[in-house]
């Protein structure tokens, strides 16, 4: 479907009558024209003729004019703007309904903080963190035949809160805060994720803190260091300590806390081997699935946790995207995978590559929540 189905006549007119009427500087269209070639590697053919120059530069004040009568469209017409891959965001485009939800609902802040080092640019252009996961957008410019990902060229990052090491947030027992890195909009971007373990016995992190990101690049000797304020802007979300427990064999399986908000929904579950034994297969790897009330499932993110070595007791917080509105209750199916003979420790693959699991109806527990 064009844009031009999807717009009233009269906005159609405004934003004709903007095009005409509004003065662009040069610098301005250079600028947009610069962002909509670096980020729009599918949309930009590169010729020698003066004529598609021209018209490249025709649509990058068409993008000027979208961005200056933004404030007085209907919110159709702003829907549809958002589409143009130049000005979606990461969070927008990334596949993370929770973080696209940052992004269209003002959740999100956006620092646009960058670094350079050696030619290499490294920007920051979008944050949330809901008290459950900190996320930060982070991209470079197109570099024209450049054959790794950004995620390929990062091969280390250091993340200080207020000044102090993340870890120094993680219970004594695991010493430890994982960071995850997901996927961006294009290979040029990538999100960078990473939560406390306050439910693990850990400190948690601050409402509001000064993020440093310190990010080693393949090639270049100095890591970059990017300085970020990061800000809790979520003001309604649910909290349950239901404390539900199933027991199935030598299993004890306990909800202890589940956070709802409008970004993640972060399950938190202890398992105990009443036997004293030690987590091994398949119960090493055992998850959980999350369902509403009408059995509609949640797309687990990440998740962290951890068990003493040879240990008998293990501790985990679950990562889902959100609830499109609060449930009414919550089913929780514990699963395990199962795994090849040989070779040892491989998950079993259905048709479509992914890893075959079974769950545990004797460990499931349905929670009301309103």
């Amino acid at each position: 479907m064009s844009v031009r189905s999807k717009l009233k006549d009269d906005e159609l007119n405004q934003l004709k009558k903007c095009i005409r009427e509004t003065p662009v500087e040069i610098d301005l269209v250079d600028r947009v024209m610069y962002k909509y070639d670096h980020d729009s590697k599918e949309l930009i053919t590169h010729k020698k003729k003066p004529h598609n120059v021209l018209i490249v530069k025709a649509m990058a004040t068409v993008i000027v004019c979208l961005l200056l009568i933004t404030p007085f469209i209907s919110p159709t017409m702003a829907a549809t703007i958002k589409q143009v891959p130049v000005l979606s965001s990461i969070f927008s485009l990334a596949g993370d309904l929770g973080l696209k939800t940052a992004d269209e609902k003002g959740l999100s802040t956006k620092p646009n903080a960058s670094v350079s080092h050696d030619g290499f640019t490294l920007s920051v252009s979008e944050v949330a963190y809901d008290g459950s996961r900190v996320s930060i957008g982070v991209e470079r410019p197109r570099i024209a035949n450049e054959p790794e990902t950004l995620m390929e060229r990062l091969s280390k990052i250091e993340l200080f809160i207020n000044g102090a090491p993340i870890d120094d947030f993680a219970p004594s027992e695991s010493n430890h805060i994982g960071i995850f890195l997901h996927p961006g909009k294009n290979k040029d971007s990538i999100i960078i994720e990473f939560s406390d373990k306050s439910n693990q016995g850990g400190r948690p992190f601050p409402e509001q803190f000064d993020l440093t990101v310190y990010a080693t690049i393949t090639g270049i000797q100095a890591p970059l260091k990017i300085d970020i304020p990061v800000k809790n802007k979520i003001a309604d979300y649910v909290t349950l300590q239901p404390n539900a427990n199933r027991h199935y064999n030598n299993i004890h399986f306990t909800v202890e806390q589940i956070k709802i908000t409008p970004i993640t929904t972060n399950i938190t579950t202890r398992t105990i081997l009443t036997d004293n034994s030690t987590f091994i297969e398949p119960w090493l790897t055992m998850g959980i699935d999350i369902f509403d009330e009408q059995g509609r499932k949640l797309a687990l993110i990440n998740g962290n946790g951890w068990h003493e070595t040879n240990g008998s007791e293990k501790i985990m917080d679950h990562r889902f995207t959100p609830f499109e509105s609060v449930p009414a209750s919550i089913t929780i199916k514990p699963y395990i995978h199962l795994f090849m003979e040989h070779p040892k420790g491989s998950f079993q693959m259905d048709e479509n590559n992914e890893p075959i699991i079974q769950y545990i109806p004797e460990l499931e527990v349905t929670i009301p929540v309103k």
